[in-house]
């Protein structure tokens, strides 16, 4: 960062995440969010008292920038009419992965789904985003039922293949993340282009092949 440059709060987070996307949390300290920001560590205290208050501001930011978040088009009754179910379900797929793959929402998700284990305003983010995919799920059933693309669902039935559906998707995004961070791990030398320009693309042909069953039961 340039000398010219103001140090934010914005900024100071999202070097933390950054760092603790490469390193892990536990693993980061104040120097070095300060050396990637191209700062002096003493810098930092100007924004905040500790580092406990850093991590604590970067979990209220992270809940803040999820809440932001759509998983589903917004135009997904248009989407239902014209696609058939396998397609619009693959589309929610792809761009729930999509939008994790980009800066800074892959080190938001990181960082929240192994901060949640030792915080609970972090596991209460996890939940919250969890519970929006299921929600933003049986928005798109119900949309695709109501275009004659599936079966009509109870309530329970839907809740339920809702919940089994973001928790399939959640679960193939995590293999992901976690096969991109050991391949950056492997590869410190990288450097800041070392999180995208990695080998590691999305492998959609099993999560793909889960949505098509999944599917074909409800026709």
């Amino acid at each position: 960062m340039a000398k010219s440059d103001k140090v934010t709060r914005e900024k100071i987070i999202l070097a933390f995440l950054d760092s603790c996307f490469v390193k892990n949390a536990g693993g980061t300290s104040l120097s070095d969010v300060a050396e990637r920001l191209g700062i002096k560590k003493a810098s930092l205290y100007n924004h905040y008292e500790s580092r406990d208050a850093m991590v604590e501001d970067c979990i209220r930011w992270c809940g803040d920038y999820y809440r932001k978040a759509y998983f589903i088009p917004t135009d997904i009754e248009a989407v239902s009419k014209r696609y058939n179910a396998e397609n619009v379900m693959k589309g929610i797929v792809n761009r729930w992965f999509k939008m994790n793959e980009k800066e800074p929402l892959i080190q938001v998700y990181s960082f929240i789904e192994s901060e949640k284990y030792i915080s609970s305003a972090a596991a209460k983010i996890s939940q919250e985003t969890h519970e929006k995919l299921v929600s933003e799920t049986k928005t798109a059933f119900r949309c695709l039922a109501n275009a004659g693309k599936i079966i009509d669902l109870e309530e329970n039935d839907l809740e339920t293949l809702s919940e089994m559906f973001a928790s399939i998707t959640i679960s193939t995004l995590d293999d992901y993340i976690v096969s991109k961070k050991i391949e950056i791990r492997s590869n410190p030398e990288g450097g800041e282009d070392s999180l995208f320009g990695t080998s590691n693309e999305i492998d959609f042909g099993k999560v793909y092949n889960l949505v098509e069953t999944f599917c074909s039961m409800l026709k």
